[in-house]
């Protein structure tokens, strides 16, 4: 079995694939009972599916001659996702040859399970039970079909000699979590350094900070997690289209406007400041006021990470 992805937050859903091969039957057929669910880390069972199966041995192959050999199997597309999880497991990595020859004669199911947003957070197992003849077969790749649920929360910043921020991992795991710190060089081009470990469970960790811009990524870096009092950030409209004329001025056009916006020195330069990665409360008074009105024509807005 394969889950993706592998670490999710509530709210979120998971996928899981589930491969029916019954390409070594021979003479005979099965029905089996297959349970199909996922175990949280209180024990409750949510079950995705419950029903019979029907498994049919294959042809054999000398009972009809033909001049060109007719399709087995029905074209079946394997992502590339699965291909890639196998490949992670340590069970799986042993299975990947016997998983491909199995791609066309397997029969693939596929789930997905929403987590609550007020769902525990910690390990998720999977149920995989096939009934058949009184015994109980499970998935070969049992000791890797798992997943995490996590959450990640900003406690508080620590302003000093040096500056910290104290998280809090709310998971009863142990989760890996990335630190980006965001700079400019002399030539104004923007640079990251990067820190990558895991943090403790159900505990605080603190991180020393070195700028005032820099960002916890964490759940497989689709959370951003800013590391600042302010999560309150400008950003230009990626809708609008920017002109740039030979006599030095710029336009902006919306795509479902015929009329442009021209900017003078001061919005183009609030047009120029709001990059996502730009302060609200870095504004000066004067734009603050530029903001009012460009926001109220939907050319900036404010964006909470």
């Amino acid at each position: 079995m394969s889950i993706f992805p592998k670490r999710a937050i509530p709210g979120k859903t998971v996928t899981i694939h589930w491969n029916f091969n019954i390409s070594a039957l021979k003479n005979v057929h099965v029905f089996p009972w297959v349970r199909i669910g996922i175990k949280d880390p209180n024990g409750n069972v949510t079950m995705l599916f419950e029903e019979h199966v029907l498994g049919l041995p294959n042809p054999i192959n000398d009972v009809t001659q033909e001049k060109e050999q007719s399709l087995k199997y029905l074209n079946k597309n394997v992502p590339l996702l699965l291909l890639a999880d196998y490949l992670s497991g340590a069970c799986k990595r042993e299975q990947l040859i016997q998983i491909l020859k199995n791609i066309q004669s397997g029969r693939h199911y596929y789930f997905t399970y929403t987590i609550p947003k007020n769902a525990p957070l910690g390990k998720y197992t999977l149920i995989s039970e096939v009934h058949s003849s009184g015994e109980i077969k499970y998935s070969k790749t049992a000791v890797d079909d798992f997943f995490f649920v996590e959450r990640i929360t900003l406690n508080n910043i620590v302003e000093g000699e040096k500056k910290n921020a104290v998280v809090i991992n709310h998971s009863p795991e142990k989760t890996p979590i990335k630190i980006v710190e965001c700079y400019q060089n002399k030539q104004g081009e923007l640079k990251t350094k990067v820190r990558v470990f895991e943090i403790e469970p159900l505990q605080k960790t603190t991180i020393k900070l070195s700028s005032n811009k820099e960002f916890l990524l964490y759940n497989e870096e689709r959370e951003v997690l800013p590391l600042t009092t302010s999560s309150s950030y400008l950003l230009r409209n990626q809708q609008v289209l920017e002109i740039h004329k030979k006599d030095e001025k710029t336009y902006l056009l919306k795509k479902d406007k015929d009329e442009a916006y021209q900017l003078t020195t001061e919005t183009k330069q609030l047009w120029e400041k709001s990059n996502g990665l730009f302060h609200k409360d870095e504004m000066s008074e004067i734009e603050k006021a530029i903001f009012k009105e460009m926001s109220s024509e939907e050319l900036i807005q404010e964006i909470n990470l």
